[in-house]
């Protein structure tokens, strides 16, 4: 099984996996300061054990979680919580419905529309992945958390590189949505405008690391990277 634990900037890591049964890498992210230890995203509940084997090489242990927070309500980013001990889960509640009945009593706190969440991150709601998926910002980094509003699925690597310029990612994510904005029936299906109002709220945030629900964080010129998209709208 292929992971990275990589530190991004200070505090702030990105573990990845990559799941042989979809042909992807699955990320998760973890936030530490003095008193707390924040996950954002957990895998899969069946490649857990691969997180906590990276936070256990790192002295942190399952308990040592003090918040965790879901982009979104798919089980590749909450499914590893039930292996979490006791801990404030966070999730937004339009995506509530997508928490198998066993795990709801780990999300028990609600994230916000547009606000402050634990760990002093912003929260704001895209609503495009799924009704409830939100990105998060940490100010103090400059990294922001998309979820996969954006997202490189079945992306490999670049020379084994977790976080990269992204070249190659940015060009064919690009030109994915090119096809997309000329397609007027995948345009309705698939709620290409509502992908767009999330760009532009993306864009608002002066973004350094933009790290996505699976596959490579990019780092630099991320708001032109943005401004890109938005000129397919």
């Amino acid at each position: 099984m292929n992971t990275y634990l990589e530190e991004i900037t200070k505090d702030v890591y990105a573990f990845l996996v990559w799941d042989e049964s979809w042909d992807s890498y699955n990320n998760c992210y973890l936030l530490l300061d003095a008193n707390d230890i924040l996950l954002i995203d957990s895998g899969k509940e069946e490649h857990s054990q691969f997180l906590f084997s990276a936070l256990n090489s790192k002295g942190i242990s399952n308990s040592d979680v003090t918040h965790f927070i879901a982009t979104h309500g798919h089980k590749d980013h909450i499914g590893g919580i039930q292996h979490i001990g006791e801990v404030d889960g966070f999730i937004h509640r339009k995506d509530l419905d997508l928490v198998p009945q066993n795990l709801r009593h780990k999300l028990k706190m609600n994230l916000p529309d547009n606000g402050l969440t634990a760990g002093n991150l912003e929260c704001v709601l895209l609503g495009h992945h799924t009704k409830g998926s939100v990105l998060l910002y940490h100010r103090k980094s400059k990294t922001l958390f998309c979820g996969d509003h954006i997202c490189f699925f079945g992306e490999s690597l670049n020379d084994n590189k977790v976080v990269d310029i992204g070249t190659l990612e940015r060009e064919k994510f690009k030109q994915f949505v090119s096809d997309w904005s000329q397609n007027e029936e995948m345009k309705r299906e698939h709620h290409f405008n509502l992908f767009i109002d999330g760009l532009r709220v993306i864009n608002k945030f002066d973004v350094e690391y933009l790290c996505t629900g699976h596959g490579t964080i990019l780092k630099g010129n991320i708001n032109r990277f943005i401004s890109d998209l938005l000129k397919f709208e």
